[in-house]
């Protein structure tokens, strides 16, 4: 990526941690670029908080050396994500992406905001609920922002681990979907059960629980007296994923209710 077109050699930012640090080349060609690289060596060092206020004082007081100061947003989310702070590192990072829409590193920038989104999904520490079960806020806002990048730059070099985290927030989606679903069946409230499983179905046809969310969705129409539309996802779940092991429920119950339609 250029970063600063031909003066860096390199500067692996991706990801979640710096794993290579900056190498200019030749020297600095003004004051503002000299004060540029002395934040981003900063940054480098681990000192987050104080190359952020370094970054802030080159914008400053070089306004109009439009290539550093443009760069120092840059940075700055940059220091917000390897400091941990993910929530102000993507809100900077999207900022940057509207700020300047043509610049090289945008697509860089996208995904470190979606990266982010991802970074801040609840963990699953055995003491706690399995995330699919608490605040799906931040697994949402990663969805909708890897979903984008991933459309939007399906060739970029961070797309293949874009693809692993979204594959990643989908299952975990779909895995609260059904939650969602199974406490409302357990409830008897079952039309909340066929809205979310239609819907789960619908958007997550990929996902390891989907068979299953097939069978539930059908208990759920035959609780309500609709054997046709329990048929009819019966027969999609047999269509779509022959070789689960719902399928076979699913193909025991047609064959033993042949009237209906």
């Amino acid at each position: 990526m250029k970063r600063i077109g031909i003066l860096l050699l390199a500067l692996a930012l991706s990801g979640c941690g710096t794993t290579q640090k900056t190498v200019f080349k030749g020297e600095p060609n003004s004051e503002a670029e000299a004060a540029y690289r002395s934040a981003v060596q900063t940054l480098e060092s681990g000192s987050y908080e104080d190359s952020i206020k370094d970054f802030h004082a080159i914008k400053l007081k070089y306004p109009y050396a439009t290539r550093w100061a443009t760069l120092c947003d840059l940075r700055i989310a940059d220091a917000y994500r390897e400091s941990g702070d993910y929530a102000q590192a993507a809100v900077t990072y999207q900022a940057f992406v509207r700020t300047y829409p043509a610049h090289a590193d945008v697509a860089y920038a996208t995904y470190q905001a979606a990266n982010c989104y991802y970074e801040l999904m609840p963990s699953n520490f055995f003491i706690l609920p399995d995330p699919w079960q608490r605040d799906r806020k931040s697994t949402t806002q990663a969805e909708t922002a890897l979903g984008s990048f991933l459309r939007r730059y399906p060739d970029d070099p961070n797309a293949p681990k874009a693809r692993e985290q979204f594959a990643e927030v989908q299952r975990r989606l779909a895995n609260h979907e059904l939650y969602v679903a199974e406490y409302n069946f357990k409830n008897e409230a079952y039309q909340g059960a066929i809205n979310r499983l239609t819907g789960l179905v619908e958007k997550y046809p990929d996902a390891e629980v989907t068979p299953k969310a097939h069978i539930l969705l059908a208990h759920s129409y035959l609780k309500l007296k609709d054997p046709i539309s329990a048929k009819k996802v019966l027969s999609q779940l047999t269509e779509k994923y022959p070789d689960s092991d719902y399928a076979t429920d699913a193909r025991n119950w047609i064959s033993q209710n042949p009237d209906v339609p």
